[in-house]
């Protein structure tokens, strides 16, 4: 990886942070593909872990920001593999709901260390309690600004979804 010196500041922050995204994606890919997971399995079952109700497939695309019809795909595997489980609602069939699976708990939990746990240790051996606060505050006001430049605004998490402090475990 080079470390580009460009003359425009937004520009080569924009450099860094797609490099900072693409290099952190790398290491821990690395660090799940020990245990045959991947990121978007963990970051499915991490929202169902927290998820107090089975959710449609539409909502774990908006909680994961993917599109739609990626992550469906993404629930099939998921599906075949035996992690989550998808079912018809009987009031109506053209609503899925998708719950969690005991195997996808054990793959939650197996992957905690090198999934979320990893990220979380990454930035606290980089940053300050500070500097990651501050972080925050930078990338939601980018993470918002994009987001308002589509026409989508951000929304606070429904009560159905509850955050324990001490997540992961």
């Amino acid at each position: 990886m080079y470390d580009w010196e460009l003359k425009d500041d937004a520009l080569k922050a924009w450099v860094r942070l797609r490099q900072a995204s693409d290099t952190v994606e790398r290491l821990l890919e690395s660090g799940l593909g020990k245990d045959h997971a991947t990121l978007a399995q963990i970051d499915v079952l991490a929202i169902l872990s927290v998820s107090k109700a089975s959710l449609t497939p539409g909502e774990i695309a908006s909680y994961t920001f993917r599109q739609q019809h990626s992550a469906s795909a993404q629930l099939t595997r998921m599906q075949r593999a035996g992690y989550v489980k998808k079912t018809r609602s009987q009031k109506d069939q053209r609503v899925v709901k998708v719950k969690m699976q005991p195997k996808g708990e054990d793959l939650l939990k197996l992957t905690s260390h090198n999934g979320l746990g990893k990220a979380q240790s990454l930035l606290k051996s980089c940053l300050s309690s500070a500097e990651i606060k501050q972080f925050d505050r930078l990338l939601k006001k980018v993470r918002n600004c994009a987001l308002e430049q589509l026409g989508i605004e951000a929304q606070t998490l429904p009560k159905s979804i509850s955050i324990p402090d001490s997540w992961p475990n």
